[in-house]
């Protein structure tokens, strides 16, 4: 089996058991501690809104899927995609609250070791022993959940990014649609002129006039359907344009930004610093005490957030500047995304935030960095750093900023 099939199987197994987590709870495939993370409060911010959210992507034909990047040593980083159409549906216990589908381009970054090899854990519960990529979800044998590391391959981030129309039988539904129209209105110009308008005339003479104004008919109709649903699209198209023009200037981005970056950090990827931030912002969109996160430095009211239950990246982080010195290297960028908030009702918003994020110049991108298995460098333990600023073995401080990005400040603008 060839490595792009390996990595599209694996692609699909995740979006599968991500649709039986969101139904269940559990069972999710392939996501690192720090998805994983993310997605639970996400998942606590709908329960405590009495909501649950169904989100599953289904294959569409002639869908388009691969692989954009690979880097690292000893870890091996890669953006995988596929075309799908994305199904969200919104309930309350039985009630339907809203529904959204639309075709999207889905990204995840997969990350994998090296010689990396799985190996079996032992449940300090119960001591039943397993492989350690079973025990996402707690022991099999007595349901004990326990903090394990990471087994790779893994996704550390993923988003998703909306198409303005599914590109795959397009075509074949306009056509489809023609047929109809055309058929139905080539048969009732047929049955009106037979009965009423040719009734004069010899019956073979009805049948062939009453042929000939049916399809004449039918196909104007078919024409004006086709030319209907052209309509149709071009303005979508437009209208989508229109609320696009703000994204163009952020689409030299990529390239700006690895150039400046790279000149301090040879390992840095725009494709996984992208994931990344989106990452830290989805979780402290979605935790109830940011003011307990190392992520997160900032001091502004973030309570518009409060309310946030789905957040969609729109494909566009614009450079809004980047300032780097020989201590801190800061990036100021603009987040194009599509927001979903639940205020008594459930509607969506086309939001655009302004990130101010900060690492240490001297540190360089590692894609098997964790925040919440980080080593200690005065005692080596190890402990969760989301939360934690000083190591619980030793006591001694730690700042994220050193091995990682953080988030400065988050403005709406």
């Amino acid at each position: 089996m060839s490595e792009k099939t390996v990595s599209t199987t694996i692609l699909d197994a995740f979006l599968d058991s991500y649709h039986r987590w969101t139904l269940q709870g559990k069972g999710l495939r392939y996501a690192s501690r720090e998805l994983r993370y993310c997605l639970n409060v996400q998942k606590e911010r709908l329960l405590e809104k009495g909501i649950t959210a169904e989100d599953r992507y289904e294959h569409v034909r002639e869908e388009i899927k691969g692989s954009l990047l690979r880097q690292g040593d000893p870890y091996e980083a890669k953006i995988l995609y596929r075309e799908g159409m994305r199904v969200t549906t919104y309930r309350n216990g039985e009630k339907i609250l809203k529904e959204y589908k639309a075709p999207v381009t889905f990204y995840g970054c997969l990350l994998d070791k090296k010689n990396y090899e799985d190996r079996l854990c032992t449940c300090p519960n119960c001591g039943h022993q397993t492989m350690l990529s079973e025990l996402n979800d707690g022991c099999p044998y007595c349901g004990t959940v326990f903090e394990t590391e990471d087994s790779y391959p893994c996704f550390t981030s993923s988003y998703n990014v909306n198409n303005i129309a599914e590109r795959a039988g397009l075509m074949e539904r306009v056509k489809k649609r023609m047929t109809i129209v055309g058929v139905s209105a080539g048969l009732l110009i047929f049955a009106a002129f037979f009965f009423y308008t040719a009734r004069d005339y010899v019956w073979y003479f009805r049948i062939l006039a009453s042929l000939f104004m049916g399809g004449l008919y039918g196909g104007v109709f078919a024409v004006m359907t086709y030319m209907g649903n052209s309509l149709f699209l071009a303005v979508k198209m437009f209208h989508e344009a229109g609320k696009a023009i703000k994204m163009l200037p952020g689409l030299n981005t990529p390239k700006k930004l690895t150039n400046k970056l790279q000149a301090i950090d040879p390992d840095f990827s725009f494709e996984y610093f992208e994931g990344r931030i989106l990452s830290l912002f989805r979780t402290i969109a979605y935790s109830k005490d940011r003011s307990s996160l190392s992520i997160y430095t900032g001091q502004q009211d973030l309570s518009a957030l409060d309310d946030l239950i789905d957040i969609q990246y729109r494909g566009v982080l614009q450079l809004k500047g980047v300032r780097i010195s020989d201590d801190m290297t800061q990036v100021r960028i603009k987040a194009f995304l599509r927001n979903t908030y639940d205020k008594g009702r459930i509607y969506r918003k086309d939001e655009n935030y302004l990130l101010t994020v900060e690492r240490e110049s001297g540190s360089h991108t590692d894609p098997g960095f964790s925040l919440l298995n980080i080593q200690c460098p005065n005692c080596g333990g190890s402990f969760d750093a989301l939360h934690e600023k000083h190591c619980p073995h030793c006591g001694s401080s730690y700042d994220l900023v050193h091995d990682d990005w953080i988030i400065r400040e988050i403005r709406k603008i």
